[in-house]
């Protein structure tokens, strides 16, 4: 009683050596130079959730980030156990790729036959969005991984008619979407590809598969419903404050291609291309699984279009990473298009194309500045640790746009201040549910005065600003108002490092 391109085919059950086989494979790719590139502002507010003692913790989800509280709160355990280094607190990431990776060679394989199965986990190693994910130390690799076993949990549940079977989907999807309430939209997708998968509709006992995915999604939607109402609440609460974490400038870019393919343009013209031939040739039952590309393209448009129906009513809430875990449904429909030639030797010099299409981006992914459109937080936190001496006071630029502010590698990289003056904090932002301190801004007229009392008597003052935001020759004369000159100026990967003495000083 399976749902699958074809009825009459029996597919047997996939051997535990190719999940194996590829879920190693997508975790070497993932996990190779993930220590390399720096922190960038995302991966910082993990850590700072993750250093909050619990109780400190669980009270700022209830202002801020609830919809990650579950990730949180799982990095919290890691960190204390495996510590704050890159390699660390991104190995999560990469091992939910390579259970991804594993979970979707299962899935394919119960819909349609080996080599497609195959396919589409290399796709999965290779696809620019998760080479990404795979070296985040944020959730959505996680959210991908849950989709597709979800997805492998509902087709077996369909297939053994069993009220066991359609309990532990609903657990599943209750867990999934206590963990990522934006993923309620899978739902929706298996719900439709169970109505209209072609083997779905030619065989007896449809409606009771429909009743049973309609009795276990309505108990997981009602238990999971608390945690669905604080996310809306919190989004609305902060677009009513017009805070800048709630949405991004929707594009054509953003929508058709950074979800799958992230900044990978070569790899979206190939898939591109591929994506019109599978469209040319989908009548074609014998070359083209029609379950497969059903699953596929439901997972990759419904959840989407969704997303941006809900910034249509309301107010723009889409992000392409909010909508990485349908990056699988992109793999299924590559790895059906790849392998619909009837001369194998075309799929394997096609997969080839794709690997090498992905490989510039996985280079520059792991790049030191490779993150966060080129987060530099390590260069300069790295330059001022070795270069500081205790006692010396420091000003981190906490202006402008939030992923580009130097004082993020504070945040990120806090033990390389330790000893140093951080001389314009006044409060912590976690009480006010904020990941940015609330501190002094030697610009700032009102401020200035204050911060020119604490820095009465620093000798040694390191500044970092923005290689687009350098100290002007206005600010150089207030500080040399002050009494200090320039010893030093560093650039790093997007900000400069000034080092300023006093004469007669420590300098």
């Amino acid at each position: 009683m399976s749902i699958g391109h074809d009825p009459a085919v029996a597919h047997p059950r996939s051997s535990w050596l190719d999940p194996l086989l590829a879920g190693l494979l997508a975790l070497v790719v993932g996990v190779v130079a993930s220590w390399v590139p720096s922190y960038w502002s995302d991966e910082g507010t993990t850590l700072q959730a993750a250093r909050l003692p619990w109780d400190e913790l669980l009270a700022f989800l209830h202002q801020r980030d609830a919809v990650h509280s579950a990730y949180y709160l799982a990095m919290h355990a890691w960190t204390s156990l495996a510590g704050e280094g890159e390699f660390a607190t991104r190995l999560p990431s990469a091992l939910a790729v390579g259970a991804g990776a594993a979970g979707l060679l299962v899935l394919t394989r119960m819909l349609t036959n080996r080599t497609t199965a195959v396919i589409a986990a290399v796709v999965y190693a290779v696809l620019p969005r998760l080479t990404l994910e795979a070296i985040e130390a944020r959730p959505y690799a996680v959210h991908a991984a849950l989709a597709v076993w979800l997805t492998v949990l509902v087709l077996v549940a369909s297939r053994r008619q069993s009220r066991w079977w359609w309990a532990g989907y609903g657990a599943g999807l209750a867990a999934s979407v206590a963990v990522f309430v934006p993923m309620v939209s899978v739902v929706v997708v298996h719900g439709v590809f169970l109505l209209l998968a072609p083997a779905q509709r030619r065989r007896r006992g449809a409606r009771h598969r429909l009743l049973g995915w309609s009795i276990s999604t309505g108990g997981a939607l009602l238990v999971t419903a608390p945690a669905i109402g604080t996310v809306i609440g919190e989004r609305a609460r902060l677009l009513g404050a017009d805070d800048p974490s709630t949405g991004a400038d929707v594009t054509w870019y953003s929508v058709l291609v950074e979800p799958w393919f992230a900044t990978s343009a070569p790899f979206a013209v190939v898939a591109a291309a591929l994506l019109i031939l599978l469209g040319t040739r989908l009548r074609d039952r014998s070359r083209t699984p029609g379950s497969v590309v059903l699953l596929g393209a439901l997972w990759v448009v419904l959840p989407t279009g969704l997303l941006l129906l809900v910034g249509v009513a309301g107010a723009p809430l889409f992000q392409a990473r909010l909508v990485a875990w349908t990056a699988p449904g992109m793999c299924l429909l590559l790895a059906v298009a790849v392998t619909g030639f009837r001369r194998r030797w075309i799929s394997l010099v096609l997969v080839g194309v794709l690997v090498a299409a992905s490989a510039p981006t996985w280079v520059l992914q792991r790049q030191p500045t490779g993150k966060g459109g080129g987060s530099d937080l390590a260069q300069l936190s790295s330059y001022v640790e070795h270069q500081a001496r205790p006692g010396d006071a420091f000003l981190l630029e906490a202006s402008g746009t939030v992923s580009t502010r130097p004082r993020q590698a504070l945040y990120a990289y806090p033990q390389r201040f330790a000893g140093l003056d951080d001389v314009a904090f006044v409060r912590s932002g976690v009480p006010d549910g904020r990941y940015t301190d609330v501190t002094l801004q030697l610009d700032v007229e009102a401020e200035a005065d204050e911060l020119v009392d604490r820095l009465e008597d620093v000798d040694r003052l390191w500044i970092v600003r923005r290689q687009a935001d350098v100290l002007t020759a206005a600010d150089q004369r207030q500080l040399g108002a002050l009494g200090f000159e320039v010893a030093q100026e560093h650039r790093t990967g997007r900000s400069v490092v000034y080092l300023f003495l006093r004469p007669g000083g420590r300098g």
